[in-house]
């Protein structure tokens, strides 16, 4: 309901803006052709009020355009079973035309943008939804196994359990660990960011919605189903939510082994959507870092694919350590390069990172044979376009992560591996 206010509230604001520009325009028009000033005043009231009237019909109108179909039951007294059955019928009958379609779960307490939800995704091609009102009903709609979702989509803002907790639930289910979780939100700081993805998130869609982005969000979505269940991914299934840095080394995971998540560490996909979708006004306050675990090839050989996911897991959580669990958002890369997004509007120096990882990191030398050093490269802060902030800033941190390894190898830096 807040980011229903929030969503309206900018609505109104917009709308006043439209009508005093209009008005003024008319007004100004007006005394270039010699009216009087008292006429000028006059269109100015005239022509601003109607403004302001006429936008929000003409949006309703439009509205009614686009979602001419019919919304579901979106509030309390509606039949969970029946309801379900008559999507799934629903779905059949207009799934001809699609190549592959999903079964989506909204969960949101405003009743609008549950009615609002299934028309927009029906425009992208998406049939299948199903509402609930509040976390406790989704998490029983969840618990049910004779109906699995593809794609969940989260409000934030709900009474009682928030979504950023439902999601922390629902990653703990193992059908849905992997699932793709969209969050719904109004609001667009960096910390309510930081905490959806590190709760289990993979991607985040703003109020008031736009049918194109929320239909990206949701294609990307499917387009992660897809990879998750090609015939190659297969032996993946078995390392839990999010990517596995082991498929590059030529390691076939034993069934149910998984790199167990540390709490800033996330999927690489989800990594980059954090990096894309960050508020423009606060993108200067992320700080981007990549690190490389040096000879990573000879401990990849050297080690069993259990040890090689527990050194991952070793230096990801220590660099999570050093620089704010709550604070930062990780992700490795093919190749097992860790990438590390700060909040920090404080400049880090990439030496004194890699020092403090490579000192937290030496109790754990008897237990891999050797003692592990790093190669930290940035930081580098967020530029470019939306759309290619992301790839600009992890290219160029992990150049520089490569060029700080080169420049180590054979020539160990005074303080950095030595007690």
């Amino acid at each position: 309901m807040v980011d229903r206010i929030v969503g309206d509230a900018h609505l109104i604001v917009g709308y006043v803006l439209v009508g005093a520009v209009a008005g003024l325009l008319a007004s100004v028009t007006a005394l270039l052709v010699g009216a009087t000033v008292w006429l000028a005043l006059g269109l100015y009231t005239l022509v601003g009020s109607f403004a302001v009237i006429l936008l929000p019909v003409a949006r309703l109108i439009s509205g009614i355009f686009i979602n001419h179909g019919e919304a579901p039951p979106a509030k309390g007294n509606w039949n969970e079973t029946g309801y379900l059955r008559s999507c799934e019928s629903s779905a059949r009958q207009q799934g001809a035309a699609i190549n592959a379609s999903m079964r989506i779960l909204v969960v949101d307490d405003d009743p609008f943008i549950l009615e609002l939800i299934p028309k927009i995704a029906a425009k992208v091609g998406f049939f299948e939804v199903i509402p609930a009102a509040s976390a406790e009903q989704a998490l029983r709609l969840l618990a049910d196994t004779r109906m699995i979702f593809d794609c969940l989509l989260f409000d934030i803002n709900m009474p009682g359990m928030d979504g950023i907790e439902l999601c922390k639930r629902v990653r703990q289910l193992p059908q849905y660990c992997q699932t793709p979780i969209v969050m719904l939100t109004a609001m667009r700081d960096i910390s309510h960011m930081g905490d959806a993805y590190r709760a289990g998130a993979t991607d985040y869609a703003t109020k008031p919605f736009i049918i194109e982005e929320l239909g990206t969000r949701l294609r990307m979505a499917q387009k992660a189903i897809h990879v998750q269940r090609e015939p190659s991914h297969g032996k993946q299934e078995g390392t839990g939510y999010g990517w596995s840095p082991i498929r590059c080394y030529g390691f076939e995971l034993p069934d149910g082994l998984r790199l167990e998540v540390v709490k800033s560490l996330i999927d690489h996909t989800a990594f980059s959507n954090y990096l894309t979708q960050s508020p423009r006004t606060r993108v200067t306050d992320i700080q981007v870092f990549a690190a490389i675990i040096d000879g990573i090839e000879a401990d990849q050989m050297r080690s069993s694919p259990q040890e090689f996911v527990s050194l991952l897991q070793d230096v990801s959580a220590v660099a999570a350590d050093c620089l704010g669990v709550d604070q930062t958002v990780m992700a490795y890369t093919d190749n097992a390069t860790l990438l590390i997004a700060v909040n920090s509007a404080n400049q880090l120096p990439a030496i004194i990172i890699e020092k403090n990882i490579e000192r937290r990191l030496q109790g754990n030398a008897s237990v891999y044979g050797t003692r592990i050093g790093v190669s930290v490269g940035g930081p580098i802060t967020l530029q470019g376009t939306k759309a290619e902030r992301a790839k600009m800033a992890t290219d160029h941190v992990i150049t520089m992560a490569e060029s700080r390894a080169v420049d180590k190898h054979g020539r160990p830096v005074a303080g950095l591996l030595m007690g």
